[in-house]
């Protein structure tokens, strides 16, 4: 009987091992945030007390326990005490990490977190990281790109923020914007995808979210350098990356390039929607290739980070890329009396440079607890070439865009209260340039902006409060105040205005309560304003997208405005995860494209052709309700099981079906891994778009469609990985098993048939 008590009790302290431990400086006795602890094959970090919940490892499983500041333990699961210590390191430089109440309690889904020796399978761009999590669909108009949507914004109604600066900038369209691209996949550690009172924090642009792209820093614990090659078969596209790292004393590095090279997209064959030539362009494609949308890339990023002494921290960071012409293929598949309407229309090489200097300061008085300075530089260029079929004369029309930054956060905590607060500006200047080109000879053409120069000024303030009401209780508000000044010169004479000013103040408020309910599950209620100021791309563009209509200025624009409601219920427990939103945005004072007239008449030659007069007008209301659900189950350290999807309903003034507006869609995943080998198995699915949800105004682009709208359709996928050693990994990859064929929605290019990815990760 003796005997088999013991056997019970030793049964029971395996299923029932749990243990909550706490981890220490070993000199100064605080409390150390983001300590890994590691097995095999799972891990898990402390929180900001320096707490953490080893429960997901087994007894006698070997842990690693490590930190960039502190030095590295192994030791058996068992054995690790309630209170444990780690020796700081001597001469390794410390982490400064900005612990304002930005982020801190908005409703923030991680889309990826990894270590560049983990991810093996690159995509080609990053809008292919985004596709598929949490309320996040792509369109597509060529390769090469790829335009975001979440929740029904996107382009310029969506924020995009590289290391804490704004992308957006004052040229930015309301259709689909391709910008994301310029975003090397290969160099991204991290994205946020925030929602809830993303606008008072991040500011315009942010009507409904924001997603925030952290790239790669030196991890300070070693000097390395990372090697990887990838080569997909359905665009013959070849990659070549690499990464290294290093530091010494006071300072540390991360350098990093990268070189694709993609050939013409092949779309898929098996046609489950029976619509038999849709996506076979008569003039644009070959078979399954599509012509011509192949292209190359670069990019570069240089980081430095030096440590002055111990309360300042500077960051430097560089980051350029540039590509080939990439030709716009929902253009070349255009037809006009039975014809190709254009033999030649591409994008010009986009160049995107910035520089930004961070100054991280700990300061720790009366005031202050930390402070954030910082200053940044972007050089944006970009170009759109046409040529129409038959006609001899090109047209060019060249951008460049010019933003400085400047922005200074704070951050103080007085018992249960944490404040954040700040102040900044941003100067744009944008100048447009246009030609004519025949023979070598270059003659006058419109521009696509103003052609005497424009220039924005921002000027903001915010606030956010945290508050802990209660042990289980936080809340958040906070207020922003956006002062935004626009001029516009106008040299052409067919327009009668030869300057447009432009000035607006924006003021919204957001608050967000956060209950926790138990350990495991928080409720978060949120409501919200988003705004977003009119820019020169609404107010000064001279623009066709059809040849039958010509949008041109009006200065009369005010900014758009967005309130938002959201729930959302997270629940993280050993074995099962889920996360669930509930949201309703109403849009007000809404920028929408309506019929107009200039100096009294309807109709005006633009580009060699009488077209209607557009003008873009704050008259339209706007609402979208939508549900995301996510679901992780983990039955045992190896497998896993994931599900999201998403539903959107969004309808514009008038009952009219309001642009943007993806279709059901989901993706369930399995992961298992076993020793060094890791396998996935993952299916993506869209239900159908219906010819009559399409906009009225052509942003959806329905003309892409078939007669009746957007095909139901779905993918299967497997990768597989091997870790042959400590510094050599393989991976393999089919996409797109079935090689069904369809077309993301709003997209002018056909997906990708079956594709088969090979790739060689090396660490040295």
């Amino acid at each position: 009987m003796k005997g088999f008590l013991i056997f019970l009790f030793s049964i029971s302290s395996v299923f029932c091992w749990g243990q909550k431990i706490k981890i220490l400086d070993s000199i100064l006795k605080t409390p150390i945030e983001n300590v890994n602890f590691k097995s095999a094959e799972i891990g898990i970090s402390t929180n900001e007390n320096g707490v953490v919940d080893i429960s997901i490892f087994q007894k006698n499983d070997t842990v690693n326990i490590s930190h960039l500041s502190y030095h590295s333990k192994k030791i058996i699961a068992g054995e690790i005490s309630s209170i444990f210590y780690l020796s700081p390191r001597i001469k390794i430089l410390p982490t400064i990490d900005f612990k304002g109440s930005k982020i801190s309690v908005l409703s923030t889904q991680i889309i990826e977190e990894i270590s560049p020796e983990e991810r093996l399978l690159i995509p080609k761009s990053t809008a292919e990281i985004l596709e598929g999590h949490l309320g996040i669909t792509v369109q597509e108009s060529q390769s090469g790109g790829g335009s975001p949507n979440f929740r029904g914004m996107e382009a310029n109604r969506l924020l995009l923020v590289v290391d804490g600066i704004p992308l957006n900038n004052a040229i930015y369209r309301s259709g689909h914007l391709q910008a994301s691209s310029t975003i090397n996949p290969f160099f991204i550690q991290k994205i946020d995808l925030l929602s809830a009172p993303t606008s008072v924090a991040y500011g315009n642009g942010a009507m409904g979210g924001a997603l925030l792209f952290h790239t790669k820093n030196n991890s300070l614990n070693e000097n390395s350098a990372y090697f990887h090659q990838q080569y997909e078969s359905s665009s013959n596209a070849v990659f070549l990356n690499f990464l290294t790292n290093y530091h010494n004393k006071k300072i540390a590095f991360t350098s990093g390039f990268s070189i694709k090279s993609v050939g013409n997209l092949k779309m898929g064959e098996n046609r489950l929607h029976d619509y038999e030539n849709w996506g076979k362009e008569p003039f644009a494609t070959k078979g399954k290739e599509q012509l011509p949308t192949s292209y190359n890339q670069a990019d570069f990023m240089h980081k430095i980070f030096y440590r002055a002494n111990k309360t300042n921290f500077f960051i430097l960071n560089t980051q350029y890329s540039t590509s080939t012409n990439i030709s716009r293929f929902d253009k070349l598949n255009d037809i006009k009396n039975e014809l190709a309407k254009y033999s030649d229309w591409y994008y010009g090489p986009q160049d995107r440079f910035l520089q930004s200097l961070k100054l991280l300061q700990n300061i720790n008085n009366y005031v202050i607890d930390e402070m954030r300075t910082t200053l940044a530089f972007q050089n944006l260029n970009e170009s759109r070439h046409k040529q129409k079929a038959g006609e001899d004369v090109f047209s060019n029309r060249f951008e460049n865009v010019k933003v400085y930054d400047i922005a200074v956060d704070f951050v103080k905590k007085i018992n249960n209260l944490n404040i954040s607060y700040g102040v900044g500006n941003r100067y744009q200047t944008i100048d447009s340039k246009a030609n004519k080109e025949l023979n070598n000879i270059l003659a006058y053409n419109t521009t696509r902006y103003p052609d005497g120069g424009s220039n924005v000024v921002d000027y903001f303030a915010y606030s956010q409060l945290k508050i802990s009401l209660a042990k289980k209780l936080e809340m958040l508000i906070g207020a922003r105040g956006n002062q935004n000044n626009l001029t516009a010169n106008f040299n052409d004479s067919t327009f009668s205005f030869g300057r447009v000013n432009n000035k607006s103040f924006s003021f919204i408020k957001s608050a967000l309560l956060a209950y926790k309910i138990g350990e495991n599950t928080t409720i978060k209620a949120s409501y919200y304003g988003g705004f977003r100021n009119p820019n020169i791309d609404d107010i000064g563009k001279v623009f066709s997208k059809n040849d039958k209509d010509v949008i041109v200025p009006n200065e009369n624009l005010e900014p758009e405005y967005s309130d938002n409601l959201e729930v959302a219920i997270n629940y993280k427990g050993r074995k099962f995860q889920l996360q669930i939103q509930l949201y309703k945005i109403k849009i007000n004072n809404a920028i929408s494209r309506e019929y107009s007239t200039l100096n009294g008449v309807d109709s005006m030659l633009f580009d060699g052709e009488l077209m209607r007069i557009q003008m873009n007008k704050n008259i339209e209301s706007a609402s979208i309700d939508g549900l995301s659900f996510y679901g992780k189950y983990s039955p045992t350290k190896r497998l896993s099981f994931i599900a999201n999807c998403n539903y959107l309903k969004g309808e514009a003034s008038e009952n009219k079906p309001l642009a943007h507006i993806p279709p059901f869609n989901a993706n369930l995943a399995l992961n298992y891994t076993y020793l060094q080998h890791e396998f996935e198995f993952y299916g993506k699915y869209n239900a159908w778009k219906y010819a009559k949800y399409y906009d009225k105004e052509g942003v959806d682009n329905l003309e892409e469609a078939t007669i009746d709208g957007s095909p139901m359709w779905y993918t299967i996928n497997a990768h597989y990985s091997y870790k042959i050693d400590k510094t050599l990994t393989i991976g393999i990859g089919v996409e797109n098993m079935m090689d069904v064929h369809y077309k993301t929605f709003a997209s002018g290019i056909s997906a990708s048939g079956r594709n088969l990815i090979l790739s060689l990760h090396s660490k040295f």
